[in-house]
């Protein structure tokens, strides 16, 4: 099975001469994909071909046909989840999601990747940044704690070991409530798992990472997404959660003191972005994105991305046939927030896309239009990535999902051989309009990379990854799992 390209995101050079060169970069399931401007192509880790095995001397030689191939043995991979790439475009930071580790890969001019460092968190990553100066990779993970590890370590981190903790005998836990001294709901679902636990046993204390990473801060709920911001000499970590909470914090060494809040979400706030002049664009369950002056914790405006999906969906028969008949309950969830990078005098833009929607949305900040832009696409939306192919004119690469039906995150669809990509170009109008041209430029990138057999192979999937259907929405979708079911806190 040929996976989407759950994420992209790309390394760009602009010449005022022209001549503009960028790579893109893809993770496929377990494989990493760079295509240069120049045709350049890479795959991480390389394929293995199977090793046929030699014949003993000392043994007659076997028929052809009865001649063994052994294949490497089977490991279990670990599917890739989130791509960063440092300022200076030289290094790629990535996180695969089952053994929770943050990769780092050397980049060369032609997109050649090199893995410098891999480094396993005990808790899984959902979401990290880099500061200006490339030094620290900031690590959110699901359990509301933010970590700094550096970049590249030096031989002094690498040698950084904990002490051997004393055996401490712990006694087994006892609840001290029981049924009878509980009344809601939710705290006797409390106590049950309370319960629970006690029947396992004292819990096994999990070994702590021989590396550098230090604790910088904390929620009490789930971290979704994390941005670092410099304003003049002070640097900021900005971070989202699933109790609607956005907590601007001082950057290291003092991330311990918050400056305040922005609040305004009523549902959980799964996507940051910072925009080109320094606004934040926050979206998750909610009906709207909201527009911050986060410095000052002001909202600014708010974008309605759920009444612009629903518009869409109206207009077109086959996704009207999956609204609900009440529409009031029709809600989205923001899977991806990202600033336009063209520069000028246009001012701010962002493009949004829902889960499951297939449809990417621009909004205008500060403009009074009052229901964004929608830009089409073959399939679900799940990442976007920009270059400059032409000149001054910046395409948006969008990574669709080819394999489950359009609106939907669990039908699969029966015409599996279409694009992976689909690219829309800045037109001077300030407009998109979708731009064939790329797509064929990264006709490898598309196609052949990390599955589809070459022309005149066996037609078996090759390079491809198996998986089952669960395991591929796994990879795929997430956001609307952060929803708070009714009920659930009675």
């Amino acid at each position: 099975m040929m996976l989407p390209y759950q994420c992209i995101i790309a390394a760009c050079d602009r010449y005022e001469a022209g001549g503009n060169e960028w790579i893109l970069f893809g993770v496929s399931g377990s494989r990493l994909v760079a295509q240069s401007s120049t045709g350049a192509t890479s795959i991480w880790p390389a394929e293995e071909h199977p090793i046929e095995e030699p014949s003993p001397e000392n043994e007659e030689q076997e028929p052809p046909e009865k001649r063994v191939k052994l294949s490497p043995p089977l490991e279990q991979k670990s599917n890739f989840s989130i791509l960063r790439l440092s300022n200076d475009k030289k290094y790629l930071v990535a996180v695969t999601a089952e053994d929770k580790c943050i990769r780092v890969f050397r980049v060369d001019s032609e997109g050649r990747l090199q893995q410098l460092i891999q480094r396993c968190m005990t808790r899984r990553p959902c979401s990290i940044a880099l500061t200006s100066d490339d030094s620290t990779v900031l690590c959110a993970d699901k359990f509301g704690d933010v970590y700094a590890l550096p970049l590249l370590p030096s031989p002094e981190d690498d040698q950084i070991s904990t002490p051997p903790s004393e055996k401490i005998e712990q006694k087994k836990f006892v609840p001290s409530a029981s049924l009878l001294t509980v009344h809601s709901g939710r705290n006797r679902k409390v106590l049950e798992e309370q319960m629970k636990q006690a029947e396992k046993g004292p819990s096994q204390s999990k070994e702590t990472p021989k590396f550098k990473h230090d604790l910088l801060l904390g929620h009490v709920s789930m971290l979704t997404d994390i941005a670092y911001a410099a304003v003049d000499s002070r640097s900021y970590i900005i971070t989202a959660d699933r109790d609607e909470h956005i907590r601007i914090s001082r950057g290291p060494p003092q991330a311990h003191i918050i400056e305040g809040f922005c609040y305004g979400h009523e549902e959980f706030v799964s996507r940051l972005c910072l925009t080109s002049s320094g606004r934040l664009v926050s979206g998750g369950g909610d009906a709207h994105l909201y527009v911050w002056d986060w410095s000052s914790y002001q909202l600014l405006e708010t974008l309605p991305i759920r009444d612009t999906v629903l518009d869409y969906y109206r207009g077109h028969s086959q996704l009207a046939l999956l609204l609900p008949q009440d529409t009031q309950a029709f809600k989205t969830a923001v899977c991806g927030i990202w600033t336009v990078p063209y520069g000028g005098s246009e001012g701010d833009e962002v493009l949004v896309a829902c889960e499951g929607v297939p449809a990417i949305v621009s909004f205008k900040l500060g403009s009074s239009a009052t229901i964004g832009t929608v830009l089409p696409l073959a399939g679900n939306a799940l990442d976007v990535a920009f270059i400059y192919a032409r000149g001054s004119s910046c395409t948006a690469v969008v990574s669709i999902d080819h394999l489950h039906r359009p609106g939907s995150t669990t039908e699969i669809r029966e015409d599996e051989a279409m694009s992976r990509l689909q690219c829309f170009a800045y037109q001077q109008d300030g407009q998109w309009a979708e731009d064939g041209s790329i797509v064929e430029a990264l006709e490898w990138f598309n196609r052949r990379a990390a599955g589809e057999p070459e022309a005149g192979s066996d037609g078996r999937a090759g390079g491809g990854d198996t998986v089952d259907e669960k395991a591929t929405r796994d990879i795929l979708y997430g956001m609307e799992k952060l929803r708070k079911r009714p009920g659930a806190e009675d």
